[in-house]
């Protein structure tokens, strides 16, 4: 009893949380307790750096910003929108406790006066403000002006988003700024000394003619040697330290296309059947209106020459090449897709039209420019006074262009210049201003047609969705939790299946499908022999099931998984030692190459200007031999030398001739350890990362 009674008191705290924690799940909101829990618990840890554990709570409100500054920033589409700030989110954090703490420790620093220059223009200016265009004038030059501007505007944003930028604008450049100090003088402390510069200098200026017989090692199993598995122990313990590995992950995906059934292309050619009969009759004023509301595909102004048109269909390609204006063409299949035209009309215009442009304020003054102008150079004179100059492009100008990108990318009324003469000009108005246009050149007229395409795709049906996804779940049900029959299901009735090997998390990609995240995801997220459920992907264009096969967790990679390449690592030293041995025993003491060469029935070969530095300089040449070249050639060794053990064969070689030249100096070996730093710089933060230990498990939340 008294044991019980201590027990009692030892644990009453803790029964106490565990009631407590009990008695909220009945009066807590379950989404609000669980993202107390997530406080204390390591398995909502977004990751760590440096040793500092990041939550994801920490994490998503961090990243909030971010959202917002890249999303009012940036065209891109929300997937990438998203990736981007969560990187950049992440480099914060590297920036905060790894890169930044790093300068402070070796005395960096920015001061407010500094700060202060680096957003003026001048030699202090930081690139993080010359690379923002809204800060640059029209000669792509940092302004004053606008920069005050912009921070002027900062007070009357309600928002406060205005302010945010501001702020993390000046952050980046302040740590540019340090970063860069830092890096500069690490590179201001590597000096090469005296006793480097002739080593180099002598490396580079001594060069030598070597000829040399190879004899390769046999690739057929030799039966004599034996690797043990103590070899292989003693030999992976040596390289282990650089086998450090991230988690990885293998898996089994599915993918199920969501194609348009037979029926769904029946019903599409009916569709269309239908349309082409109305077609036939509608007058060809209405003829826009017709296609732009029945169509797949809206009507196009551009006039298309022969050839245009064999991305639609060469069938279509070649009607409109051949026939005249009024012409049909009864509906054309192509794969799931129906094709009917009628020509609108047949004309004689240039493929490629050379434009300028004038924006003005109102017609007045468009007829005035019009008026006024009277060629070339007077154009680019009056544009001038309408468009401020940027760089050295001429104000105004287009250049060359042809009908689908004028269409495409410019006011529609830019058309009228494929119908009008070199010199021609021509306004249209455009958003509640002006633009006066002009035709500078334009090539040879061709035959073109303007063709009106009726088209309509055949796409999947509710009831080929559901048919597709019964075919998904019928896979995982068959599977009955066994990895070896979901694969032999998949095989068996025909689905792509498709082998993931070494997965990284976070991955986007499986094979050739993009926007995998959420099946990447889940892969990361199962135990071994775990079998999803079906996913959607691609906007409903595909079901994927995956099965996660096997996990492959961060450390070192296992002597297991290593075991067959150190065997045939050690096997061919073996091999290059027993060959050694052997033809040591067959060529004895010789006086020349060609001696070694005719007792071993070997070809002589020749190598050039073979120098130690030969080693960095991408030669192809085995390192061993190189080495052994620089060894005799500095004792002046003349005789024959082997037998070497290359990588992949024994060489005997004999140094021919001994070339010392003075082409490089101690001004080049200078430059070349300069270049040397400059490449331990660039990859700096990446080295600085792994020393400090970066856990990274965004992909699970985000």
């Amino acid at each position: 009893m008294a044991v019980l009674e201590k027990m009692r008191k030892k644990m009453g705290v803790f029964i106490s949380v565990v009631i407590a924690i009990a008695l909220l799940a009945f009066i807590v909101n379950p989404d609000d307790l669980q993202r107390v829990m997530s406080m204390f618990s390591s398995k909502y840890d977004v990751g760590k750096v440096a040793g500092k554990t990041i939550s994801q709570q920490e994490f998503a409100k961090r990243l909030d910003k971010y959202n917002r500054i890249v999303g009012d920033n940036n065209d891109v589409d929300r997937e990438a929108s998203s990736d981007m700030a969560s990187n950049l989110t992440w480099q914060s954090y590297i920036a905060d406790y790894i890169l930044i703490p790093a300068c402070e420790k070796a005395g960096i620093s920015v001061g407010e006066a500094e700060m202060i220059d680096m957003a003026k223009p001048g030699m202090f200016t930081s690139p993080v403000f010359t690379n923002e265009p809204m800060f640059l004038n029209e000669n792509g030059m940092l302004s004053q002006e606008k920069m005050q501007q912009f921070v002027q505007m900062i007070n009357s944003d309600q928002s406060g988003q205005l302010a945010e930028y501001w702020e993390n604008l000046q952050n980046n450049a302040m740590q540019d700024r340090m970063f860069t100090k830092y890096t500069a003088m690490l590179a201001k402390s590597a000096t090469l000394n005296r006793l480097q510069a002739r080593r180099d200098i002598a490396e580079n200026n001594n060069s030598f003619d070597v000829d040399f017989i190879l004899q390769p090692v046999a690739f057929t199993k030799d039966t004599s040697i034996v690797v043990t598995s103590e070899e292989i122990k003693k030999y992976y313990e040596s390289i282990k330290p650089s086998l450090k590995k991230v988690e990885t992950r293998d898996a089994s995906v599915v993918v199920l296309p969501i194609n348009p059934s037979e029926k769904d292309v029946n019903v599409a050619r009916e569709d269309i059947e239908k349309l082409y009969a109305e077609f036939l009759n509608v007058p060809s004023a209405d003829v826009k209106n017709f296609i732009d509301k029945n169509s797949d595909t809206p009507m196009s102004e551009v006039y298309f020459k022969e050839g245009e048109l064999k991305q639609i269909s060469s069938i279509v390609d070649e009607f409109a090449a051949k026939n005249g204006a009024g012409s049909f063409l009864e509906p054309q299949p192509y794969d799931n897709f129906f094709v009917g035209a009628k020509i609108l009309d047949v004309a004689q215009r240039p493929d490629s039209v050379y434009l300028r442009y004038i924006p003005v304020p109102d017609e007045k003054t468009a007829d005035s420019v019009m008026s006024n102008v009277k060629n070339e150079a007077d154009f680019i004179n009056t544009a001038a006074q309408f468009i401020p100059q940027q760089g050295n492009n001429e104000p105004g100008l287009i250049g060359w262009a042809n009908e689908s990108f004028v269409y495409s990318q410019l006011p529609v009324e830019f058309m009228k210049a494929f119908s009008s003469k070199k010199g021609d000009m021509f306004k249209m108005e455009f958003n509640g201003m002006y633009v006066v246009g002009r035709v500078d050149n334009l090539t040879k007229p061709v035959r073109k047609a303007k063709v009106a395409l009726l088209t309509r795709q055949a796409s999947a049906s509710q009831e080929t969705y559901s048919i597709v996804y019964e075919k998904a779940r019928d896979l995982k049900e068959n599977s009955y939790s066994d990895i070896d029959k979901f694969e032999k299901y998949a095989l068996d009735n025909n689905m792509e299946l498709i082998p993931v090997e070494n997965l990284l998390g976070g991955a986007k990609t499986i094979s050739s499908y993009d926007k995998m995240k959420e099946v990447s995801r889940w892969i990361f997220e199962a135990k071994e022999g775990n079998i999803s459920d079906v996913f959607t992907l691609e906007n409903n264009q595909y079901y994927a099931v995956a099965a996660l096969k096997k996990i492959h967790p961060a450390g070192y990679a296992e002597i297991s998984e290593l075991t067959p390449q150190i065997k045939e690592l050690l096997t061919m030293k073996k091999k290059v030692e027993k060959l050694a041995g052997e033809l040591k025993e067959k060529v004895g003491e010789v006086s020349s190459i060609e001696e070694a060469a005719d007792k071993l029935l070997l070809p002589v070969s020749n190598l050039t200007d073979v120098t130690f530095s030969s080693l960095t300089s991408g030669n192809q040449t085995d390192p061993i031999l190189v080495g052994a070249i620089a060894k005799a050639g500095a004792n002046n060794d003349r005789s024959v030398i082997g037998p070497v053990k290359g990588a992949l064969g024994v060489i005997y070689f004999q140094i021919k001739d001994h070339k010392n030249g003075a082409f490089y100096t101690e001004s080049d070996a200078q430059r070349k350890s300069e270049q040397n730093i400059y490449s331990i710089l660039n990859v700096l933060p990446q080295v600085m990362c792994q020393d400090a230990g970066i856990d990274d498990k965004r992909y699970k939340f985000f």
